[in-house]
């Protein structure tokens, strides 16, 4: 018989928008028992991104000793992308439907594997991440199948036939989840999208057009600040 845990889900938090509004949703049905969980791979805005999980936790007073961070730099070894690999240019957005240089191969199953583990250790019956497939940059581990097949690895590999990856923002536009981020009142002037600078959000890369975009479609201004801000409405 499996023993009920005291964390019941781990939340993947990059410290993106996508996943901050993840552990809003996450927050507003368990509260602080939660084990948010931050990976550093050796991306360009490593640094950036740790500040900005450290200071969403902060806001949602999760507790330091519930925090995990793990490091998987060993991706900077493989390459093969531009958040990686500082040979390849992070390339603009482009409404045509390509993957972009910002893809990492296989990154999500890697980071998912070690959430997992975390999971099993703590007899977690969740896990939480903010993968987004509708508006997307068309990442392949982004797509519903992926995660429905991710779920059976779990129910196959796994001493937990309860533990399942949960995807709440899945099939929601970016606009969509703006809207649903500003509804849960969730403190979006903490969270870093910019795959390709630190200080001030470029604007142009493919995670700054989709998020500006879904401000932008929303009419609503995003507090963090950006180098430029292009209208992407349209697209």
């Amino acid at each position: 018989m499996e023993t009920q845990s005291e964390y019941p889900a781990v939340v993947l938090v990059s410290g993106g928008m996508d996943s901050l509004t993840c552990l809003a949703l996450a927050f507003e049905r368990y509260s602080t028992n939660l084990l948010p969980l931050h990976l550093n791979y050796g991306q360009k805005t490593q640094e950036r991104e740790f500040l900005a999980f450290k200071n969403i936790c902060d806001f949602y007073k999760i507790p330091k000793n519930q925090r995990k961070v793990i490091d998987m730099t060993f991706l900077k070894e493989i390459g093969g992308s531009s958040l990686t690999d500082d040979a390849i240019e992070v390339s603009n957005f482009k409404s045509q439907k390509e993957i972009p240089t910002s893809y990492v191969p296989f990154r999500n199953t890697i980071i998912l594997s070690l959430a997992v583990s975390l999971a099993e250790v703590k007899k977690c019956q969740e896990i939480y991440i903010g993968a987004v497939y509708e508006d997307s940059s068309g990442y392949p581990d982004c797509r519903p199948q992926y995660y429905e097949d991710f779920n059976r690895l779990i129910k196959s590999g796994t001493i937990l036939q309860n533990l399942k990856v949960v995807t709440p923002l899945l099939r929601l536009s970016k606009k969509e989840i703006v809207a649903k981020a500003l509804e849960l009142k969730a403190p979006l002037e903490f969270s870093w999208s910019c795959y390709q600078s630190s200080d001030l959000a470029c604007g142009v890369c493919d995670s700054c057009a989709l998020r500006l975009k879904g401000f932008q479609q929303l009419g609503v201004k995003d507090p963090i600040p950006y180098k430029v801000s292009p209208d992407y409405r349209s697209i």
